[in-house]
């Protein structure tokens, strides 16, 4: 199968891929010590987390004119949103905001900087040097997206289920990624119902009919690859040669995964509904 260009510059891919630079999703995987210094910034994204908040994190090196204006326009754009998200200032140079620094990888990045982080730790969006209200209110995602998006950056595949009804039957292919010693410690699993209010944004992007009976799986791959969308009886196999072919699967020219599948991925346009 192709890789779908459409999927790949929808909302979503640029929320996964495009905001999120390959440097910055790198070094969010790394575990940083702690300071010796207790970092306000970080008790703010502590906090924020255990409230169900986002935190958007507008880095500066001094208060200049662009610094003011990017925290200005934070202020407004989330003034209605006190209940979703809070902000936090973090000065690069300030000893105590270090770990931050060094975990965002900021250190020599076009200032000013938000970068805004979903409850559980997701980046969802990095803005440098100037950001619009209509550009921040994109970073607030839906919750299988936020789920996904942890996950891709931390170099995780995932397989979302998008079920017609509650009761549908999982995929068969799941079942048999988890138990498979090649993909069972690097693939995560979610599901959702395609007429979840909460998801609607994610359906449209995967152009699926929120009215739809039928059940669909979408793989993505880091950093933000839509690898195809399959129906609910393609095998692992099929699946696991879809990846293979867009060079996301392993780096062993010898993996039985990239041998070619006897069955194609539908693509989003053609999907059965």
């Amino acid at each position: 199968m192709q890789l779908n260009s459409l999927f790949t510059r929808s909302v979503l891919a640029t929320a996964f891929a495009m905001s999120l630079p390959t440097f910055a999703i790198a070094q969010a995987r790394n575990a940083v010590p702690a300071t010796a210094v207790a970092s306000k910034a970080q008790a703010v994204i502590d906090q924020a987390g255990k409230d169900g908040k986002y935190t958007f994190l507008l880095f500066y090196k001094t208060t200049d004119a662009a610094s003011n204006a990017m925290s200005a326009t934070l202020k407004e754009a989330l003034a209605e949103k006190s209940a979703k998200a809070v902000v936090a200032h973090v000065q690069v140079g300030d000893p105590s905001e270090q770990a931050l620094v060094a975990k965002y990888d900021v250190s020599r990045a076009p200032m000013p900087m938000t970068i805004a982080l979903a409850p559980n730790g997701a980046m969802t969006g990095m803005f440098a040097q100037k950001v619009t209200a209509e550009k921040l209110g994109e970073a607030f995602v839906t919750p299988t997206m936020m789920f996904a998006m942890k996950n891709l950056q931390e170099n995780k595949l995932v397989l979302v289920t998008v079920q017609g009804s509650a009761k549908a039957p999982a995929p068969v292919a799941i079942k048999d990624f988890q138990s498979d010693p090649h993909f069972k410690d690097r693939i995560v699993t979610i599901g959702m119902t395609a007429a979840d209010p909460q998801e609607a944004k994610l359906v449209g992007q995967l152009q699926i009919d929120p009215k739809t009976k039928v059940t669909h799986t979408a793989l993505l791959a880091p950093p933000g690859v839509m690898i195809g969308k399959f129906d609910a009886v393609a095998s692992k196999d099929e699946i696991a040669a879809a990846l293979a072919k867009a060079g996301k699967c392993c780096d062993d020219p010898n993996c039985k995964h990239h041998q070619p599948a006897t069955r194609t991925a539908t693509q989003p346009s053609a999907t059965r509904r």
